[in-house]
């Protein structure tokens, strides 16, 4: 019985020849359960966990249908290695990101910035709905090369040079992301720091160096994908770029440390010499 129901699956797969449909069915479909299990519970802990599983669910999703249809039609073909390295990088990336962001929330209180959406009482969840709507939205356009590399008309690329670099540079924007996420997470533990800004370690170099690796590995990932994408596909890491730099990301922590160390000298110096995003050596004083 399990046998069968694997192989109806695999053949439903098989069947669904348009990519970006069904990246948008997983995509919006697990956050439309993430609002409603939200909506009930009225936490935002599912948030982080459902948004990072939606990129990679839905990857695999995209994959697995090009596998399915490639095993039907030439069982003895080699199955096309960029879009499986790709759902492997998006996997990496999504499961390292959301098993962080939701041990980060279960150890600390709800995020203010978050609670804001939740309806008052008599309301409509509106607010709420348009959240996980956007969040959705950021997931389907970011993962459009990954998405259009499942494509069943994609002509195969050999994997060369510049793919050897691109991968080098995804590892290290997962690397930075990680080790950035893991320093500024050990100083906010320790007790000594409470009401101290982090400056050790990558936050020495720059000042949202989590960010700064979070936009190498949508560019890394776009140039991977680039040989057997269209390049209109570019709107993936220059909306996350953008995103992050002037929306959601950098510009509100920005503001919120200036309002937290207002009239702190050690705080104005650090900005004043240290990178916004890029990790470099300090400005002299």
């Amino acid at each position: 019985e399990q046998s069968l129901s694997c192989k109806m699956l695999f053949a439903h797969l098989a069947r669904c020849n348009e990519p970006l449909k069904l990246s948008a069915a997983v995509v919006f479909g697990m956050n439309a359960a993430g609002f409603t299990g939200t909506a009930i519970t009225h936490t935002h802990k599912l948030t982080d966990l459902t948004g990072t599983g939606a990129f990679v669910v839905s990857s695999l999703a995209t994959y697995a249908s090009l596998f399915a249809f490639l095993k039907q039609t030439a069982p003895n073909k080699v199955t096309h290695i960029r879009p499986m390295l790709l759902t492997a990088a998006v996997a990496l990336w999504g499961i390292r990101l959301g098993l962080f962001l939701f041990n980060r929330i279960l150890t600390s209180p709800e995020d203010n910035r978050l609670s804001e959406f939740f309806p008052a009482e008599g309301e409509l969840p509106i607010k709420l709905a348009g959240f996980w709507t956007i969040q959705a939205s950021w997931a389907w356009i970011t993962l459009l090369p990954v998405t259009l590399a499942c494509r069943r008309n994609a002509v195969p690329v050999r994997l060369g040079p510049r793919d050897a670099v691109a991968a080098g540079l995804f590892l290290a924007g997962l690397g930075i992301e990680a080790v950035a996420d893991y320093q500024k997470s050990a100083f906010k533990a320790n007790p000594s720091n409470a009401g101290r800004f982090c400056s050790e370690g990558l936050w020495a170099y720059s000042r949202h160096p989590n960010y700064f690796g979070e936009m190498l590995v949508w560019w890394s990932i776009y140039a991977f994908a680039a040989p057997q994408v269209p390049r209109w596909a570019v709107v993936s890491p220059v909306f996350i770029s953008c995103l992050l730099r002037f929306v959601s990301g950098v510009p509100i922590l920005e503001k919120r440390y200036e309002a937290k160390f207002a009239g702190d000298a050690a705080y104005a110096r650090y900005r004043a010499s240290t990178s916004l995003l890029v990790p470099w050596p300090r400005a002299a004083p």
